[in-house]
């Protein structure tokens, strides 16, 4: 016996959809309402009667309507999501999405086809009755509801539905989608080692397609200009392991391979590729990366260490998911907790190293804090952190290094999202960064940073639209004491033709001190206790105190003398001298000239220095 309402849902799926009643060629030749069902059936009528048998799997091997056979012949009437085998995995085929019913009409029987031009490109229904592939230009091709539109699969789905990737990989390899629309042959592996004849790819267009087994990947020739790829384009895909990128080898047959040459870009000489790092960290490669995990050539951890995702700069909580691999790389973009990015680049000469694999850390020098900088250590793991060296750069001869003073005077998105990063972190102080950030004089009463283990100090100024940059070389100094001080500039003679420039401590913010673990060079420390006195009195930085030069003393070889103020000379008649006077004109009698204490400070220096030139020479 059969409840009513099992009654009520066997007949409902045997009813034919209303829009569809002039189809009286279905078996079933009347309904019987659910009112109507008795409470007890016996024996349902033979036509009602459901077999238990399992029906053959739907299979298709070509949609090419040349090729088409009655292997290819389908019956989807009454199926909503009927599943078909390709030799490319299954696919599922939806009539339409609507509310109520969607299911295939009665009657639809016939073949999946491919048209072509003039068409859209689009795979479309073929109704024929018998399933004989010799009667298909007879049919007609299966309509929506509407009874207009034709029943299609579309280019962008069968390109980008996961359910009809089957049918996008099934046209790449027929190579139907011909020369005039963006698809292109499927790949089974990036091994150059396993290159065969089903590995051919065909690339055309601007932005075609490559179809891998775990989902599809769009191509571009050129990312910014979106040029077309160059006609002809045929050969395999391939990944490179010298360069670690994918690149295309330009080849007819797979045996080829070897003779065949890269694609290059359109200076002849660049070849295209897309490099790993965009594999590791972009959503449209997904499939492209676990295509390399398959067939090994790459590790989980190089996918890792080149999504350039980093956790922190703090060198104290760096994990091992923080190692990254720059090597060959020329300008990679990383993140940190997704909250800034760092523009990382090598030098404009080459590219980082082969050894360019560690960790990014906040670098504080011992003893200057303004200083800081983001580093690079070399090392393979994090284990290996203390005993490993900070990547160096050859043409400079120092570490490669991204200063806070530079992103300090920066006033871009990635500068500034950046420094609010270290700030949140604790590695930066808001005032070092507002420090830092005193370059330009646009008063003559404005302060600027001097940092005491720097040789040259240069300095903005700025009036209205008029800027120009002046620079102080052979700052006092470098290897003897490190610190810093804000300083102001100072009028120290005001010709008809030049303006004498000097510079007075303001105010000190660190230190200062001694290198070498307080101690001078030795080529600073004068034996006798003349030169002592004049090295604790003179070369030791002090608020409110001009800032001397070093001279050179060519009898005993060392640059240790101490004997006239430090400045600069700036011709009137020059661009500089031109803005110069129009912020002296600005700011009036408000600015720093020289005192008498500075004129008797300059005296007494240049007595000391005398009087310890007497004794070296006459001792």
């Amino acid at each position: 016996m059969w409840p009513r309402s099992c009654t009520r849902f066997r007949f409902a799926r045997c009813r034919l959809p209303a829009r569809y009643d002039e189809h009286r060629s279905s078996s079933i030749s009347h309904r019987i309402p659910s009112s109507a069902a008795p409470g007890i059936v016996s024996k349902p009528p033979a036509r009602f009667v459901f077999t238990t048998s399992l029906t053959k799997p739907l299979r298709i091997r070509t949609l090419s309507p040349a090729k088409l056979t009655d292997t290819e012949a389908l019956d989807i009437s009454g199926k909503s999501e009927p599943r078909i085998h390709t030799p490319f995995g299954l696919l599922r085929l939806p009539y339409y999405y609507h509310l109520g019913d969607h299911r295939f009409p009665p009657g639809t029987s016939g073949f999946l086809y491919f048209t072509s031009p003039p068409a859209d490109p689009s795979i479309r229904f073929r109704i024929v009755h018998g399933g004989n592939p010799a009667d298909f230009d007879n049919g007609r091709d299966l309509l929506l509801p509407d009874g207009v539109t034709p029943w299609c699969v579309s280019r962008k789905t069968f390109t980008r539905a996961k359910k009809a990737a089957a049918l996008g990989q099934l046209i790449a390899y027929e190579g139907l989608a011909g020369g005039g629309t963006s698809s292109a042959r499927w790949p089974y592996s990036l091994d150059p080692a396993r290159v065969i004849p089903l590995n051919i790819v065909t690339l055309s267009g601007r932005s075609p397609y490559v179809y891998l087994p775990q989902g599809t990947i769009q191509l571009c020739y050129i990312d910014k200009n979106k040029d077309d790829f160059p006609e002809g384009t045929r050969g395999f895909l391939y990944f490179d392991i010298a360069s670690l990128s994918v690149r295309f080898r330009v080849a007819h047959e797979s045996m080829d391979f070897a003779k065949g040459s890269d694609l290059l870009l359109r200076d002849g000489r660049t070849p295209w590729r897309i490099p790993l790092y965009r594999v590791a960290s972009g959503q449209m490669y997904a499939p492209l990366r676990q295509q390399l995990l398959l067939d090994g050539l790459v590790s989980e951890r190089q996918l890792l260490s080149r999504t350039f995702v980093v956790s922190t700069l703090d060198c104290t909580r760096l994990t091992d998911t923080d190692w990254l691999d720059l090597s060959g790389m020329a300008a990679p973009t990383i993140s940190v907790q997704e909250r800034c990015v760092l523009e990382v680049q090598s030098t404009s000469r080459s590219r980082f190293p082969s050894h360019a694999r560690g960790f990014l850390y906040w670098h504080v020098p011992k003893d200057d804090p303004y200083g800081a900088e983001v580093r690079f250590r070399c090392a393979e793991s994090l284990e290996h952190f203390l005993q490993g060296h900070d990547l160096w750069t050859p043409e400079l001869e120092q570490p490669w290094s991204i200063r806070l003073r530079g992103l300090a005077q920066q006033t871009t998105s990635h500068s500034q999202r950046l420094l609010a990063y270290l700030k949140q972190a604790g590695l930066v102080d808001e005032s070092l960064i507002e420090h830092h950030a005193k370059t330009v004089v646009t008063h003559m009463h404005d302060v600027l940073l001097v940092r005491f283990c720097v040789g040259s100090l240069s300095v903005g100024l700025r009036a209205g639209a008029l800027s120009c940059t002046i620079l102080f070389q052979g700052m006092p100094w470098v290897n003897v004491c490190n610190g810093a001080a804000l300083a102001r500039l100072v009028v120290l003679k005001d010709t008809e033709t030049t303006i004498v420039l000097g510079l007075r401590v303001v105010t000190l913010l660190d230190g200062p001190r001694m290198i070498s673990d307080g101690k001078a060079p030795r080529d600073l420390l004068p034996s006798d206790e003349l030169a002592r006195d004049l090295l604790a009195r003179s070369v030791l930085p002090e608020a409110d105190q001009l800032i001397y030069g070093r001279g050179y003393n060519h009898s005993s070889g060392r640059t240790h003398s101490w004997k006239k103020v430090r400045s600069l000379v700036v011709r009137k008649s020059s661009k500089e001298g031109r803005v110069l006077m129009k912020i002296m004109e600005h700011s009036g009698d408000d600015m720093d000239r020289p005192s008498g204490v500075d004129m008797y400070r300059q005296r007494v220096h240049r007595g000391l220095y005398a009087q310890r030139l007497y004794r070296r020479r006459y001792a």
